[in-house]
């Protein structure tokens, strides 16, 4: 299957290096075309209809996420463009959007349109888009895509209750025994939520201390939560979560 795409990026460098690489590697992806600026790419989108628009976020007129803006209905995929520590990769990490990192690594690249390609073929509006405009304007509350069976859902940070690891995978807890096996590890949920009172009480645990309701000592150290199952509390991270416990509950 052949991937039409665009390239959108302000620096004539950044557009030759990438053009070049998937000439090189990516036989499957065709460049229709290329945009210095959000105004073209709107016009080039418009025009070709591509599969495939890879986006650098950092243009100096206006970011990426604007020219996103002026699309209501997201009938090609995305993959952002960005350097390292850029203030939106969490943002796009939430969502489950695709990005590469500058200077581009060939192997994370083909990763990302091997991932996008599937999605093109079932011709799926591009909700992931919907999700990350979200989260940018409401950053105390996102939503995180969690990858399920065939699909991915979309939930807020505040209803997870907490994270059970298992291997490459992760179970996410929920209200009204609501349960999902996400293929995550507990590593990747412990560094997107750890700022959302999110903890890792246990080597398999990571809890989101607001559905705390009880502290239970006896037997060792246990947090009811409330959905009503109990987590144990490993010793060496007792003192920890138990001053973690008290500034969340402020």
């Amino acid at each position: 299957m052949q991937i039409k795409s665009i390239i959108v990026d302000d620096e004539k460098h950044g557009r030759e290096n990438l053009a070049g690489i998937l000439q090189k590697y990516c036989p499957n992806v065709e460049l229709l075309g290329e945009a210095d600026s959000v105004e073209s790419a709107i016009s080039i989108i418009k025009s070709q209809k591509p599969d495939l628009v890879f986006l650098d976020i950092e243009m100096p007129r206006a970011n990426g996420f604007k020219l996103l803006e002026h699309f209501s209905d997201f009938r090609f995929e995305v993959i952002f463009v960005t350097a390292y520590g850029n203030y939106a990769i969490k943002a796009i990490r939430f969502s489950a959007a695709d990005y590469i990192l500058k200077p581009i690594d060939i192997l994370d690249l083909k990763a990302a349109i091997e991932k996008v390609s599937e999605r093109i073929q079932q011709k799926q509006e591009n909700l992931r888009i919907k999700q990350l405009f979200h989260n940018i304007s409401q950053p105390d509350n996102p939503r995180i895509g969690l990858p399920y069976a065939n699909s991915i859902e979309f939930v807020e940070v505040s209803r997870i209750i907490h994270c059970r690891g298992e291997g490459n995978y992760t179970h996410i807890y929920f209200e009204k025994n609501e349960h999902l096996l996400v293929a995550k590890t507990l590593i990747e949920f412990e560094e997107l939520l750890q700022e959302y009172s999110f903890v890792r009480v246990h080597k398999t645990h990571l809890v989101n201390l607001k559905h705390v309701s009880a502290v239970v000592k006896s037997g060792g150290t246990k947090l009811r939560l409330s959905n009503g199952d109990f987590v144990a509390v490993s010793r060496r991270r007792k003192d920890k979560i138990m001053n973690d416990l008290k500034i969340a509950k402020r």
